[in-house]
């Protein structure tokens, strides 16, 4: 149930901005939507502030993850959607099981279960067919 509530929660932001990445483009959209999300999770973080602590290593492993994991990931993902519509760009979602079991395999040195390799083929024909164009 939470999957398919977020799943909806994707389409329905990307659906949104399409409009708003044609009109002003993706980076002005991605900059605000990210302006908002602080401004929800601001309260959160700072009642958690007097139980945490800081470290220089965790802070410089943020850094890539937040510039490229989230920054860059969020204006190629505005970009592609404002080009070729919410639905569409939706399907980018469907490559993310893929992508970790390569990285686990080359990374990490995981074996692949049959199972997984079936999931993938089913993954690949979803984004297959939701790629495809109307007639």
């Amino acid at each position: 149930a939470l999957v398919r509530h977020c799943s909806r929660l994707f389409v329905t932001g990307a659906n949104l901005s399409v409009p708003l990445s044609q009109k002003y483009g993706s980076l002005p959209v991605v900059f605000r939507s990210q302006l908002v999300a602080l401004a929800i999770v601001a309260p959160i973080g700072l009642l958690q502030l007097p139980a945490s602590g800081w470290s220089w290593e965790s802070a410089l492993a943020m850094v890539p993850l937040g510039v490229l994991g989230t920054g860059a990931a969020f204006a190629l993902m505005a970009t592609l959607t404002g080009r070729v519509g919410g639905p569409r760009a939706s399907v980018a979602i469907y490559f993310l099981p893929v992508v970790a079991i390569v990285l686990g395999v080359v990374v990490l040195g995981e074996s692949v279960a049959p199972i997984a390799l079936a999931g993938v083929m089913l993954v690949m024909a979803g984004a297959w067919i939701a790629s495809r164009r109307e007639s």
